[in-house]
């Protein structure tokens, strides 16, 4: 039985190293029980060493979105095929596809206060924000930011609290507070991985 489902042929994926690093961008053009084809969205595909492993994250606006594992058969301009396929924990899943964010957002707590922070990092599960403003683990909170331009307000706990350093010498040190997504729907989640997808091409354009 293939590892995915025939409705996530077609489906926008990337293709990372095993440390992260993106490789390419791409769609499913095939689905097999033994492996899967990818081909590019854009230009030709770079050539990646055979059987070198790598992480494949997979998002379908309806059935949501995988993280599967494999190694590199065949690598052309114009298709990858990855074989040894097999899906990354559940509790994974998330985590795995994770970007780093420049951008600022609202933080609202239970009395409605309003406290301005900077976004440091998003996933599909949660975010993560640094602010000079104190809140405590297990603390609800809404954040309202934008991606693409398209206003989000975003309901959140609060999961963990991190010392983060200043960046620059002298530069005093803010707190960084890991948050999970608790009502995210499926309009959301699909405009934040847009978004992320964007982010990821980004940085493609700027590999070329």
């Amino acid at each position: 039985m293939p590892i995915l489902v025939e409705g996530y042929q077609e489906a926008s994926c990337l293709v990372k190293t095993k440390k992260n690093d993106l490789l390419l961008m791409g769609k499913l053009s095939t689905i097999r029980e033994s492996y899967i084809d990818l081909t590019g969205t854009r230009n030709n595909l770079p050539e990646i060493p055979y059987q070198t492993p790598v992480k494949i994250e997979v998002y379908q606006s309806q059935l949501g979105f995988k993280v599967l594992e494999g190694s590199v058969y065949l690598s052309s301009p114009l298709l990858l095929r990855i074989i040894q396929l097999k899906e990354a924990a559940a509790s994974e899943q998330r985590e795995y596809f994770r970007i780093n964010v420049n951008r600022s957002g609202y933080v609202y707590d239970s009395k409605m206060k309003e406290t301005k922070v900077e976004l440091i990092d998003i996933s599909l599960g949660g975010l993560m924000f640094q602010s000079e403003e104190e809140f405590e683990e297990d603390q609800e909170i809404t954040i309202r930011t934008s991606f693409l331009d398209t206003a989000s307000v975003l309901h959140c706990v609060v999961r963990r609290c991190v010392q983060l350093l200043g960046e620059k010498a002298g530069e005093s040190s803010r707190m960084g507070y890991g948050c999970e997504f608790t009502e995210l729907n499926a309009q959301q989640e699909d405009q934040i991985y847009r978004y992320m997808l964007k982010k990821q091409n980004d940085q493609l354009n700027q590999m070329i």
